[in-house]
């Protein structure tokens, strides 16, 4: 059985689970070979609640995969949200080993080696370490410090940790079907690698990735990740508040994309929606200006609550690249207005297809596989060595479905404004008699259809919408 070199990546979020298959094009960028996106269930807030049902939906995404590209999927490489996701900051220092001070390259080894002894907190483990900017004898922030002189050499790094029992049944969920799961992303860095311009990190750009669960925000500034911040409220808010008006749930996701609006004052006042109901002579009306107002309002909830996290993060007025939006939620019409009012930012809207070739532009027009793509890309610039076995295909094994309460992936409404980013317990790593640590470690435009347009074509649903006017007269 021929082995290609493909790599899987596999985005489990609370709405929907996406599958990417791809390799290293020759270019440097990332050659997608297939997408898959299926609705999930068993996640709650970016967190996995039933593994059962985690599992049949990755199942169900992953047949698709393997059946169009004839590939058997046994390995994987995934990523994890949720308000479990925690930044912290923690200072360190080495001194430098030369006798004339200068710093080499082995100086800024051996002080980026002393955060891998750092021990979370219990509970926790570390997932990835953010070095910030370099710091010679207390005095000076630099980029760049080889070839300096000093007697110390230190920075701050962002910590990066996740809670074990919930990372862990991510992983369940895999090996329920047989994958194994071979390296976890932290899903807001793989977006914002998938989805910003190098002038963008520099400038400071807020990368916001509003999903059904959470919404990420990630920030950079000097190129750099300053802040990472995980709010448990995502678009699933909004379709709850739909359906407090009477419409029935599977209705609920095509109504707000095709007809719903992120600004009330766009929309006109006289028109309505006449949605099916219960029985085929029933049916539900609403006015395109009513589901404008549920829209905008739990809108404004969340994009204040992203004001709220770019604020803790300091980065408040250093963000000159304003706002990169992406996410399902982002498909709302008038939502780079909405979003551009209430913060005072500059607001894009972005696919992740600044790191794929150009012939794979098309199949990642889809700002829901913004996380996918760029845990797929980190994961092949890693160099991360996962095969996709050709031939005949393997009969995955079913995840069992037995009788259990349904998971609500509804967020309990927030009343109170709270931080995400809670302080962590961090202690220092062990230092050998010299002040330096015992490591081995080594650091690792095609022109395409409008945006909305695109997605609304690849909608599979086709629901029995009329809209009506004034005189309700279809």
């Amino acid at each position: 059985m021929e082995n290609k070199n493909y790599i899987v990546a596999i985005d489990l979020g609370s709405g929907n689970v996406a599958v990417a298959v791809g390799s290293m094009g020759s270019d440097g960028k990332v050659r997608v070979e297939d997408v898959e996106i299926r609705e999930s269930k068993g996640v709650s807030r970016g967190e996995v609640k039933n593994v059962e049902q985690a599992a049949h939906s990755v199942k169900e995404a992953v047949a698709a995969i393997e059946e169009r590209l004839g590939i058997t999927v046994s390995e994987a490489v995934t990523g994890i949200s949720g308000s479990h996701v925690k930044c912290a900051k923690h200072p360190y220092y080495v001194h430098v080993a030369g006798k004339d001070g200068e710093i080499s390259e082995e100086d800024v080894k051996k002080l980026n080696d002393s955060m891998r002894n750092v021990k979370a907190p219990d509970g926790y483990t570390l997932l990835h370490i953010i070095p910030q900017l370099y710091v010679v004898d207390d005095d000076e922030e630099v980029l760049d410090p080889v070839g300096m002189f000093g007697k110390t050499l230190g920075s701050t790094f962002n910590l990066i940790v996740g809670e074990n029992n919930i990372t862990s049944r991510l992983t369940k969920a895999l090996q329920k079907v047989d994958i194994r799961q071979t390296k976890l992303f932290i899903n807001s860095l793989a977006t914002a690698e998938a989805v910003t311009f190098p002038d963008e990190k520099d400038l400071g750009v807020a990368v916001v990735d509003i999903g059904t669960g959470t919404t990420d925000v990630c920030i950079y500034h000097d190129g750099i990740v300053r802040y990472l911040g995980v709010i448990p409220m995502g678009a699933e808010a909004i379709n709850k508040d739909i359906r407090s008006y009477g419409i029935m749930e599977r209705y609920v996701e095509e109504l707000k994309v095709k007809y719903g609006c992120a600004l009330a004052s766009m929309v006109d006042n006289e028109k309505l929606i006449k949605v099916p109901g219960r029985t085929p002579s029933d049916h539900k009306e609403i006015s395109f200006k009513n589901l404008a107002a549920i829209i905008e309002a739990r809108m404004f909830d969340i994009v204040d609550y992203v004001k709220d996290e770019i604020k803790d993060s300091g980065y408040e007025d250093k963000l000159g690249a304003g706002i990169v939006l992406t996410g399902g939620c982002s498909l709302l019409n008038a939502i780079k207005p909405m979003v551009e009012q209430r913060t005072g930012l500059e607001v894009r809207i972005a696919c992740p297809d600044i790191l794929v070739e150009d012939e794979s532009k098309e199949k990642v027009a889809d700002p829901r596989l913004s996380t996918v793509i760029g845990i797929l890309a980190q994961a092949l610039n890693a160099g991360l060595s996962v095969s996709a076995s050709t031939g005949i295909r393997k009969q995955r094994p079913a995840a069992k479905q037995k009788e259990t309460t349904p998971v609500d992936n509804t967020p309990d409404e927030i009343h109170e404004k709270k931080k995400y980013s809670e302080p962590l317990d961090i202690e220092d790593p062990e230092v050998d008699d010299e002040g330096f640590f015992d490591s081995d470690y080594s650091k690792p435009k095609k022109k395409r259809k409008g945006l909305f347009g695109t997605l609304k074509d690849k909608l599979e649903k086709t629901f029995d919408f009329d809209v009506l006017d004034d005189d309700n007269t279809i």
